[in-house]
C-alpha cells in the first residue's frame, strides 16, 4: 500500500500560497493591464515602450494589426505568469517537506507488486505492437522511399536514416520483428525475446518515422524496453507452462517498479501537451472559440467521414470541455500514485479518448490498449471469486523470483530524463523521446491553410485536388508531413529532389511531361462551406515529370 504524504501540512499551504498568487495575477490584469494593453495596440496612447513593440512585431507579422491579437499575447503571458507561480510554488514546498516526499516516493517505488499485473503489460504493450499500421506495411514503405524526402527526428533518427535496409533485407527484418514479438506476447523465451523485440521496435517503428511525419506511438517502445528489463514472463507465459510452475511468485518490488515506471511515463504522454495548451494558448485555449476551430479544422482531414458528437453548436460545452481537456491532462499523472485514483485516471483516460473518436475521428487505440496496466487484476479477479495460485489470485506467498532490479532501475531513469527533457522543450518531433501532440496553438479563426496539387497533362488537362489526402502507398498524414517538409527547404538541389520525388509518387506513373504545380492554399472549415473555392492561393513551387528531372 503506498503511503500517504501528511496532507494538511503540504496542501492546505500551496493551495494557499497558489490561489493567492494567481488571484493577484488576475487582478493587475483586469484591474489594470488589460486597458494598457488595449490603450496601447488601438492607438489610443498606452505605455510608450508597450507601443514601441507593438509596432515593431506589425512590421513583420500582419496578426499584430488587430489589438484583439496583442491582448490574447498579452493574456497568454499572464498565463505563464501563472504557470511559473505555481512551479515555484511546487519547488518551495517541495523543498520544505523533501524528506516526507523523498520517503513517500521511496515506498512508491519500491512498494511490491504482482506478477500478474506486469504480465499484462506485456500481453498489451506486444499484442499493440502487432496491430499497429507501423509495425507492418509502413515499414516496408518507407524503408523503400527515396533518400530525397528523408528528414530524421531528433534522437536516434540520424543513426536510423544511415541504416534503411534494401526491400529484401526489409522483409526479413519485419519476420524477424513479428517473430520476436509475438514470442514476447506470449511469454516464449520471455527475456531474450522481450530483448529482440524492444531492440528491432526501435528501428522498424522508427523507419516511417524519418520522412516528415513523426506519428506518436512511443509509449509502446518506452514499456518494451522496460519489459525486456523485467521479470514480465512468469505468468501468464508459455514460459511458466513448460517450467509447470504451480505456484506463482510472490508480489516483489522487481514488478512493482517497472509498473511504476510505465504509470508515471503514461502520465508525462499527457502531462506535458496540457501544459504546453496553456503555455502556447493561454486561458484563450479553453475560453474562446479556439476548440470549435480546431474540430472543424479536423473535420477537413477527412473526405468522407461524419462526426458522431458534433458539440460545435454549444459555446458553453466547448468551453467545459476544453477546462476538461487541459484538467485531464495536468491531473493524470498525479492520479498514478493511488490504486483508487488510477482506476478514475483509467475511466477518465477512457472517456477522454471516446468523446475524441467520435468527435475528431482521433482514436489514439494504441494508448488505450496499455491501460490494463492501471487495474491491479489479482485484487480485482480475487474480489470477484476468481482463485488460481498459478497466476497468484489471490496475491499469494509463493516462491520468491530472481533477478537483479538493477536493469529496470536504468531503463527507467533513461526513459524518464529523456521524456522530461522533451516535455519540458515541446519537441515532438523526435524518437524515441517526444513530447505528445499538443495542440498548443489557438485557431482563432475557422480557416485551414493546405497544399493543393494541380496536375497538367501534356495535352493540357488540368486536374486539382482541393485538400491533401495520402497519395500513392502514403497515409494521409504521413504524406502531409512530407510534403510540408519539402516545401519549407530552401531552393537549391535539395529542395529539386524532394519536389521529384512528391511528383512521382502524387502522379504515379503518369506519362513524361506531367506537371505539377504546388498551391498554398486558405479554407474555410466552416461544415456550411464544405465544398467552397479557396478563400486564397499562392503557388509554391512547380515540377515536371521527365527522364531528368526539371524543376521551375
Amino acid at each position: 500500500m503506498t503511503p500517504s504524504v501528511p496532507n494538511r501540512h503540504l496542501v492546505l499551504p500551496f493551495t494557499l500560497a497558489l490561489a493567492g498568487g494567481w488571484l493577484a495575477l488576475c487582478f493587475a490584469w483586469y484591474g489594470w493591464l488589460e486597458g494598457v494593453v488595449e490603450s496601447s495596440a488601438s492607438g489610443r496612447g498606452g505605455v510608450d515602450a508597450l507601443v514601441d513593440l507593438i509596432e515593431r512585431r506589425r512590421s513583420v507579422d500582419p496578426a499584430w494589426e488587430s489589438p484583439e491579437h496583442a491582448l490574447w499575447v498579452g493574456r497568454t503571458v499572464m498565463t505563464r505568469l501563472g504557470l511559473l507561480w505555481l512551479l515555484v510554488v511546487a519547488g518551495v514546498t517541495g523543498f520544505r517537506h523533501r524528506r516526507s516526499l523523498a520517503r513517500g516516493l521511496n515506498a512508491y517505488l519500491t512498494e511490491p507488486d504482482a506478477p500478474l499485473n506486469l504480465a499484462i503489460l506485456r500481453i498489451t504493450t506486444f499484442g499493440a505492437l502487432l496491430l499497429i499500421p507501423a509495425g507492418r506495411e509502413e515499414f516496408l514503405v518507407h524503408a523503400a522511399l527515396p533518400e530525397a524526402i528523408l528528414f530524421p527526428p531528433s534522437g536516434i533518427g540520424p543513426l536510423l536514416s544511415s541504416l534503411i535496409p534494401d526491400p529484401f533485407t526489409a522483409r526479413l527484418i519485419l519476420i524477424a520483428w513479428i517473430a520476436a514479438t509475438a514470442m514476447a506476447m506470449l511469454g516464449l523465451l520471455t527475456r531474450p525475446a522481450t530483448i529482440a523485440s524492444a531492440l528491432l521496435t526501435l528501428f522498424v517503428l522508427g523507419i516511417p518515422q524519418l520522412h516528415g511525419k513523426v506519428n506518436h506511438a512511443h509509449h509502446l517502445v518506452w514499456f518494451a524496453i522496460l519489459l525486456a528489463s523485467a521479470p514480465c514472463g512468469d505468468v501468464l507465459s508459455l514460459d511458466g507452462w513448460i517450467r509447470r510452475r504451480r505456484t506463482a511468485p510472490r508480489p516483489d518490488p522487481r514488478y512493482g517498479l517497472p509498473l511504476r515506471i510505465a504509470w508515471i511515463l503514461l502520465g508525462m504522454v499527457y502531462f506535458f501537451p496540457g501544459v504546453w495548451k496553456l503555455w502556447t494558448g493561454g486561458l484563450d485555449w479553453i475560453f474562446s472559440d479556439h476548440l470549435r476551430n480546431q474540430i472543424w479544422h479536423q473535420w477537413t482531414t477527412h473526405a468522407s467521414w461524419t462526426p458522431m458528437l458534433d458539440p460545435t453548436g454549444h459555446p458553453w460545452l466547448l468551453r467545459l470541455g476544453g477546462l476538461g481537456v487541459v484538467t485531464f491532462e495536468l491531473s493524470f499523472v498525479l492520479l498514478m500514485f493511488s490504486r483508487p485514483t488510477r482506476f478514475l485516471a483509467l475511466i477518465l483516460g477512457l472517456l477522454f479518448h471516446l468523446a475524441n473518436l467520435l468527435t475528431l475521428n482521433i482514436g489514439f487505440i494504441s494508448l488505450m490498449a496499455v491501460y490494463p496496466c492501471l487495474v491491479d487484476w489479482p485484487r480485482l479477479l480475487a474480489g470477484i471469486g476468481v482463485r488460481s495460485p498459478r497466476v497468484g489470485i489471490p496475491r499469494g506467498v509463493g516462491p520468491p523470483t530472481r533477478g537483479s532490479i538493477l536493469p529496470v532501475t536504468i531503463a527507467g531513469a533513461v526513459l524518464l530524463v529523456g521524456n522530461g527533457w522533451y516535455g519540458i522543450r515541446g519537441d515532438n518531433y523526435g524518437w524515441p523521446f517526444a513530447c505528445y501532440p499538443k495542440f498548443g496553438y489557438p485557431i482563432r479563426e475557422p480557416i485551414r491553410t493546405v497544399v493543393e496539387f494541380e496536375f497538367v497533362a501534356s495535352d493540357g488537362g488540368v486536374e486539382r485536388e482541393s485538400f491533401a489526402t495520402g497519395r500513392g502507398p502514403l497515409r494521409t498524414a504521413r504524406w502531409i508531413g512530407t510534403v510540408s517538409r519539402v516545401l519549407k527547404l530552401p531552393p537549391g538541389d535539395r529542395r529539386d529532389a524532394g519536389l521529384q520525388a512528391l511528383a512521382e509518387i502524387a502522379l504515379g506513373d503518369r506519362p513524361s511531361g506531367t506537371i505539377l504545380h504546388f498551391f498554398r492554399a486558405a479554407y474555410s472549415t466552416r461544415p456550411s462551406d464544405r465544398g467552397a473555392p479557396a478563400i486564397r492561393r499562392e503557388p509554391l513551387a512547380s515540377v515536371t515529370i521527365a527522364g531528368t528531372p526539371t524543376v521551375r
